[in-house]
Protein backbone atom coordinates (compact mmCIF):
# COMPACT_ATOMS: atom_id res chain seq x y z
CA UNK A 1 0.00 0.00 0.00
CA UNK A 2 1.00 3.28 -0.71
CA UNK A 3 3.14 5.07 2.00
CA UNK A 4 1.38 7.31 4.61
CA UNK A 5 -1.88 7.59 2.66
CA UNK A 6 -4.55 8.12 5.62
CA UNK A 7 -8.45 7.56 5.52
CA UNK A 8 -11.11 10.11 6.05
CA UNK A 9 -13.33 9.15 8.61
CA UNK A 10 -15.86 10.43 6.41
CA UNK A 11 -15.88 7.05 5.02
CA UNK A 12 -17.85 5.45 8.36
CA UNK A 13 -18.16 7.83 10.75
CA UNK A 14 -22.03 8.03 9.89
CA UNK A 15 -22.12 4.14 10.19
CA UNK A 16 -20.87 3.85 13.50
CA UNK A 17 -21.02 5.39 17.48
CA UNK A 18 -18.10 3.90 18.81
CA UNK A 19 -14.53 5.30 18.39
CA UNK A 20 -13.21 1.38 19.04
CA UNK A 21 -15.27 -0.17 15.82
CA UNK A 22 -14.63 2.79 14.10
CA UNK A 23 -10.84 2.16 14.28
CA UNK A 24 -11.11 -1.35 13.39
CA UNK A 25 -13.09 -0.84 9.91
CA UNK A 26 -10.51 1.62 9.29
CA UNK A 27 -7.59 -1.05 10.24
CA UNK A 28 -9.55 -3.99 7.82
CA UNK A 29 -9.66 -1.29 5.52
CA UNK A 30 -5.96 -1.96 5.45
CA UNK A 31 -5.16 1.75 7.17
CA UNK A 32 -3.42 2.75 10.26
CA UNK A 33 -3.38 6.98 10.03
CA UNK A 34 -6.57 8.53 9.42
CA UNK A 35 -7.79 12.08 9.29
CA UNK A 36 -10.56 13.14 11.66
CA UNK A 37 -13.38 14.36 9.74
CA UNK A 38 -16.21 16.80 10.67
CA UNK A 39 -18.61 14.52 11.58
CA UNK A 40 -17.22 13.25 15.53
CA UNK A 41 -18.49 13.95 18.42
CA UNK A 42 -16.76 14.75 21.60
CA UNK A 43 -17.21 11.29 23.23
CA UNK A 44 -15.50 9.49 19.76
CA UNK A 45 -12.51 12.06 19.35
CA UNK A 46 -11.64 11.95 23.23
CA UNK A 47 -12.02 8.08 22.90
CA UNK A 48 -9.80 8.14 19.71
CA UNK A 49 -7.26 10.44 21.28
CA UNK A 50 -7.07 7.64 23.77
CA UNK A 51 -6.18 4.81 20.80
CA UNK A 52 -3.79 7.35 19.84
CA UNK A 53 -1.80 7.61 23.04
CA UNK A 54 -2.39 3.19 22.94
CA UNK A 55 -0.55 2.86 19.51
CA UNK A 56 -3.86 1.38 17.96
CA UNK A 57 -3.76 4.78 15.38
CA UNK A 58 -2.72 7.71 14.17
CA UNK A 59 -3.74 10.74 12.85
CA UNK A 60 -2.18 12.75 10.18
CA UNK A 61 -4.51 15.38 9.94
CA UNK A 62 -8.23 16.92 11.11
CA UNK A 63 -10.95 18.62 9.43
CA UNK A 64 -12.56 21.65 10.56
CA UNK A 65 -14.64 21.88 12.63
CA UNK A 66 -13.82 18.72 14.70
CA UNK A 67 -16.17 17.80 17.06
CA UNK A 68 -18.94 18.44 16.47
CA UNK A 69 -20.10 21.28 19.24
CA UNK A 70 -22.40 20.34 21.76
CA UNK A 71 -25.97 20.58 21.35
CA UNK A 72 -25.57 19.07 17.30
CA UNK A 73 -25.96 15.97 15.86
CA UNK A 74 -23.58 14.72 13.96
CA UNK A 75 -25.25 14.31 10.82
CA UNK A 76 -26.82 17.01 10.67
CA UNK A 77 -23.57 19.37 11.56
CA UNK A 78 -21.13 20.42 8.33
CA UNK A 79 -17.70 22.20 7.69
CA UNK A 80 -19.88 25.09 7.00
CA UNK A 81 -22.85 25.19 9.51
CA UNK A 82 -20.93 28.38 10.23
CA UNK A 83 -18.99 30.63 8.48
CA UNK A 84 -15.20 32.32 8.67
CA UNK A 85 -16.26 34.75 6.15
CA UNK A 86 -19.08 35.67 7.49
CA UNK A 87 -19.71 39.26 7.61
CA UNK A 88 -22.56 38.54 10.64
CA UNK A 89 -20.12 38.99 13.88
CA UNK A 90 -21.98 36.18 15.86
CA UNK A 91 -21.39 33.65 12.95
CA UNK A 92 -18.01 34.46 12.28
CA UNK A 93 -17.21 34.57 15.89
CA UNK A 94 -18.55 31.08 16.39
CA UNK A 95 -16.86 29.83 13.60
CA UNK A 96 -13.41 30.90 15.08
CA UNK A 97 -14.46 29.77 18.29
CA UNK A 98 -15.21 26.02 17.18
CA UNK A 99 -11.60 26.75 14.80
CA UNK A 100 -9.57 27.37 17.66
CA UNK A 101 -10.95 24.28 19.11
CA UNK A 102 -10.51 22.20 16.25
CA UNK A 103 -6.76 22.92 16.69
CA UNK A 104 -6.79 21.99 19.89
CA UNK A 105 -8.00 18.46 18.32
CA UNK A 106 -5.11 18.61 15.89
CA UNK A 107 -2.84 18.89 18.99
CA UNK A 108 -4.47 16.64 21.01
CA UNK A 109 -3.74 13.46 18.71
CA UNK A 110 -0.36 14.56 17.12
CA UNK A 111 -1.84 15.99 13.63
CA UNK A 112 0.13 18.80 12.06
CA UNK A 113 -2.17 19.70 9.93
CA UNK A 114 -6.29 21.55 10.43
CA UNK A 115 -8.08 21.71 6.99
CA UNK A 116 -10.53 24.40 6.73
CA UNK A 117 -13.25 25.83 4.75
CA UNK A 118 -12.91 29.41 4.74
CA UNK A 119 -16.48 30.22 4.07
CA UNK A 120 -18.73 31.59 1.52
CA UNK A 121 -19.78 34.66 -0.51
CA UNK A 122 -23.74 34.47 0.67
CA UNK A 123 -25.19 34.19 -2.87
CA UNK A 124 -27.43 31.62 -4.21
CA UNK A 125 -25.59 28.27 -5.42
CA UNK A 126 -26.21 27.19 -9.21
CA UNK A 127 -23.55 24.30 -9.05
CA UNK A 128 -26.62 21.86 -9.30
CA UNK A 129 -27.97 23.74 -12.69
CA UNK A 130 -24.42 23.67 -14.06
CA UNK A 131 -23.93 19.87 -13.06
CA UNK A 132 -27.06 18.59 -14.38
CA UNK A 133 -26.17 20.69 -17.68
CA UNK A 134 -22.96 18.76 -17.95
CA UNK A 135 -24.40 15.50 -17.38
CA UNK A 136 -26.69 16.24 -20.08
CA UNK A 137 -23.86 16.84 -22.33
CA UNK A 138 -25.21 20.54 -22.04
CA UNK A 139 -21.19 22.05 -21.04
CA UNK A 140 -20.85 24.99 -23.31
CA UNK A 141 -24.20 25.74 -24.24
CA UNK A 142 -25.77 29.43 -24.31
CA UNK A 143 -28.18 28.50 -21.24
CA UNK A 144 -24.51 27.03 -19.29
CA UNK A 145 -22.60 30.30 -20.35
CA UNK A 146 -25.23 32.26 -18.90
CA UNK A 147 -25.37 30.75 -15.57
CA UNK A 148 -21.76 31.20 -15.43
CA UNK A 149 -21.58 34.47 -16.55
CA UNK A 150 -24.18 35.45 -13.62
CA UNK A 151 -22.28 33.51 -10.96
CA UNK A 152 -19.33 35.18 -11.90
CA UNK A 153 -21.00 38.44 -11.64
CA UNK A 154 -22.88 37.74 -8.60
CA UNK A 155 -19.82 36.31 -6.60
CA UNK A 156 -17.72 39.49 -7.95
CA UNK A 157 -20.20 41.82 -6.23
CA UNK A 158 -20.65 40.55 -3.58
CA UNK A 159 -17.12 38.88 -2.28
CA UNK A 160 -15.14 41.64 -0.68
CA UNK A 161 -16.68 41.92 3.19
CA UNK A 162 -16.63 38.24 2.87
CA UNK A 163 -12.75 37.82 1.82
CA UNK A 164 -12.44 40.85 4.69
CA UNK A 165 -13.97 38.48 7.15
CA UNK A 166 -11.61 35.53 6.33
CA UNK A 167 -8.89 37.39 7.16
CA UNK A 168 -9.91 38.65 10.25
CA UNK A 169 -10.63 35.32 11.04
CA UNK A 170 -7.47 33.74 10.46
CA UNK A 171 -5.49 37.07 12.06
CA UNK A 172 -7.47 35.48 15.27
CA UNK A 173 -6.69 32.00 14.45
CA UNK A 174 -3.42 32.22 13.58
CA UNK A 175 -1.48 32.75 17.01
CA UNK A 176 -3.29 29.72 18.09
CA UNK A 177 -2.19 27.11 15.48
CA UNK A 178 1.31 28.47 15.63
CA UNK A 179 1.29 28.09 19.39
CA UNK A 180 0.28 24.55 18.91
CA UNK A 181 2.27 23.68 16.08
CA UNK A 182 -0.73 23.08 14.00
CA UNK A 183 -0.69 24.63 10.20
CA UNK A 184 -4.44 25.82 8.72
CA UNK A 185 -4.63 24.74 5.66
CA UNK A 186 -7.18 26.99 3.17
CA UNK A 187 -9.04 23.85 0.77
CA UNK A 188 -9.70 23.91 -2.47
CA UNK A 189 -13.45 24.56 -2.42
CA UNK A 190 -16.05 22.41 -4.53
CA UNK A 191 -18.94 25.42 -4.74
CA UNK A 192 -18.25 28.67 -6.97
CA UNK A 193 -19.42 30.90 -4.26
CA UNK A 194 -16.86 29.15 -1.91
CA UNK A 195 -13.72 30.71 -0.93
CA UNK A 196 -10.81 31.07 -1.98
CA UNK A 197 -11.52 30.55 -5.59
CA UNK A 198 -8.20 30.23 -7.86
CA UNK A 199 -7.17 33.82 -7.48
CA UNK A 200 -8.62 34.53 -4.16
CA UNK A 201 -5.40 32.05 -1.85
CA UNK A 202 -3.13 33.86 -3.09
CA UNK A 203 -4.70 37.14 -1.62
CA UNK A 204 -5.21 35.81 1.73
CA UNK A 205 -2.06 34.51 1.69
CA UNK A 206 -0.46 38.00 0.98
CA UNK A 207 -2.83 40.04 2.83
CA UNK A 208 -1.45 37.93 5.84
CA UNK A 209 2.24 38.19 5.03
CA UNK A 210 2.31 34.97 3.56
CA UNK A 211 2.37 33.11 7.33
CA UNK A 212 4.76 29.91 8.07
CA UNK A 213 1.86 28.61 9.80
CA UNK A 214 -1.09 28.95 6.83
CA UNK A 215 -0.84 26.37 4.03
CA UNK A 216 -2.58 25.22 0.93
CA UNK A 217 -5.28 22.23 0.78
CA UNK A 218 -5.48 20.16 -2.52
CA UNK A 219 -8.80 18.37 -3.45
CA UNK A 220 -8.56 16.68 -6.42
CA UNK A 221 -11.68 15.64 -6.68
CA UNK A 222 -12.95 19.97 -6.41
CA UNK A 223 -10.21 20.70 -8.48
CA UNK A 224 -11.50 18.33 -10.96
CA UNK A 225 -14.93 19.40 -10.48
CA UNK A 226 -13.79 22.78 -11.26
CA UNK A 227 -12.02 22.24 -14.39
CA UNK A 228 -15.31 20.03 -15.72
CA UNK A 229 -17.36 22.92 -15.22
CA UNK A 230 -15.13 25.24 -16.81
CA UNK A 231 -14.61 27.12 -13.91
CA UNK A 232 -10.77 26.78 -14.12
CA UNK A 233 -8.04 25.15 -14.73
CA UNK A 234 -6.76 21.73 -12.32
CA UNK A 235 -3.26 22.03 -13.67
CA UNK A 236 -3.51 25.73 -12.96
CA UNK A 237 -4.21 25.68 -9.32
CA UNK A 238 -1.80 23.41 -8.74
CA UNK A 239 1.16 25.38 -10.14
CA UNK A 240 -0.06 28.57 -8.31
CA UNK A 241 -0.13 26.78 -5.19
CA UNK A 242 1.50 23.34 -4.91
CA UNK A 243 4.57 25.22 -3.51
CA UNK A 244 2.34 25.75 -0.38
CA UNK A 245 0.43 22.72 -0.47
CA UNK A 246 0.76 20.32 3.22
CA UNK A 247 -1.89 17.67 1.82
CA UNK A 248 -4.24 16.47 -0.69
CA UNK A 249 -7.89 14.64 -0.45
CA UNK A 250 -7.53 11.79 -2.81
CA UNK A 251 -10.81 11.27 -4.77
CA UNK A 252 -12.58 10.25 -8.05
CA UNK A 253 -14.89 12.37 -10.24
CA UNK A 254 -17.05 12.15 -12.98
CA UNK A 255 -18.32 15.33 -13.96
CA UNK A 256 -19.54 17.28 -10.95
CA UNK A 257 -20.07 13.77 -9.15
CA UNK A 258 -16.55 13.44 -6.60
CA UNK A 259 -15.46 11.56 -3.81
CA UNK A 260 -16.16 8.35 -5.56
CA UNK A 261 -13.39 5.48 -5.31
CA UNK A 262 -9.90 6.34 -6.95
CA UNK A 263 -10.09 4.17 -10.63
CA UNK A 264 -13.88 4.15 -10.62
CA UNK A 265 -13.90 7.64 -11.83
CA UNK A 266 -12.82 9.34 -15.36
CA UNK A 267 -10.04 11.21 -13.55
CA UNK A 268 -6.32 10.69 -14.56
CA UNK A 269 -4.26 10.23 -11.28
CA UNK A 270 -1.28 10.78 -13.51
CA UNK A 271 -1.56 14.04 -13.81
CA UNK A 272 -0.73 14.61 -10.05
CA UNK A 273 2.26 12.05 -9.74
CA UNK A 274 4.42 14.31 -9.08
CA UNK A 275 2.85 15.48 -5.00
CA UNK A 276 1.80 11.26 -4.77
CA UNK A 277 5.04 10.99 -4.70
CA UNK A 278 6.39 13.85 -2.29
CA UNK A 279 6.82 11.88 1.31
CA UNK A 280 6.16 15.54 2.64
CA UNK A 281 2.87 15.86 1.19
CA UNK A 282 0.10 14.47 3.36
CA UNK A 283 -1.98 11.99 1.31
CA UNK A 284 -5.99 11.39 2.56
CA UNK A 285 -7.95 8.99 0.79
CA UNK A 286 -11.66 11.26 0.82
CA UNK A 287 -14.33 8.74 -0.13
CA UNK A 288 -17.79 8.96 1.14
CA UNK A 289 -20.43 6.06 1.83
CA UNK A 290 -21.08 3.36 0.74
CA UNK A 291 -17.37 2.02 -0.64
CA UNK A 292 -16.71 -0.95 1.14
CA UNK A 293 -13.41 -1.57 2.51
CA UNK A 294 -12.15 -3.40 -0.37
CA UNK A 295 -12.97 -0.98 -2.59
CA UNK A 296 -10.88 1.39 -0.40
CA UNK A 297 -8.07 -1.39 -0.54
CA UNK A 298 -8.15 -1.44 -4.50
CA UNK A 299 -7.92 2.23 -4.57
CA UNK A 300 -4.50 2.26 -2.76
CA UNK A 301 -3.45 -0.44 -4.26
CA UNK A 302 -4.35 1.58 -7.73
CA UNK A 303 -2.74 4.25 -6.50
CA UNK A 304 0.24 2.83 -5.15
CA UNK A 305 0.80 1.29 -8.45
CA UNK A 306 0.55 4.70 -9.67
CA UNK A 307 3.39 6.12 -8.05
CA UNK A 308 6.15 3.48 -8.50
Amino acid sequence: MMKNVSLSTVWNASLVRDAQTLVAQVHVAGFSRVELGFSLSESMVRDIAVLCDQGHISVSSVHNFCPVPSGYAPERFFPDTFSLASTNAQERAMAVTLTKKSVETAQRVGARALVVHAGRVEIASRMKELVLLVDQGGSGSPRYQTILSEMRQMRDEQKGPHLEAVVRSLEELLPSAQQADVTLCLETRYYFREIPCLEEFDMIFKALGNPPGLGYWHDVGHAQTAENLGIYSHDEILSRYGGKMLGMHLHDVVGGHDHQVPGRGRFDFRRILPWLKKDAVIKVLEVHPPASAAELQGAAEFLDNLSE
